[in-house]
């Protein structure tokens, strides 16, 4: 699994994490955006590792609302994606 994961991140752009975050109705900013993009492509291994990573230390980079929806997203797909997860 992990290797379809990074095929998936190497070749990822900015504009799949765009739709994927419209798509579950996240209108992030350019900044948010960028910082998604740059912290996926730097972190994707880790947190593969550990899904239960504490994240709170980068609500800074995104606004209360987005915040709140991207952790209740993620809460959400790490239920359904459990049996993938370490």
């Amino acid at each position: 699994m992990f290797i379809l994961i990074k095929n998936y991140v190497d070749k990822m752009t900015i504009e799949d994490i765009k739709n994927f975050a419209i798509k579950n109705n996240i209108f992030l900013s350019d900044k948010e955006l960028d910082f998604t993009f740059s912290f996926i492509k730097r972190n994707y291994e880790a947190l593969y590792a550990n899904p239960n990573i504490d994240l709170s230390r980068f609500k800074s980079n995104f606004s209360e609302e987005n915040y709140n929806k991207i952790i209740n997203l993620i809460d959400k797909l790490k239920i359904k994606y459990a049996q993938y997860l370490k």
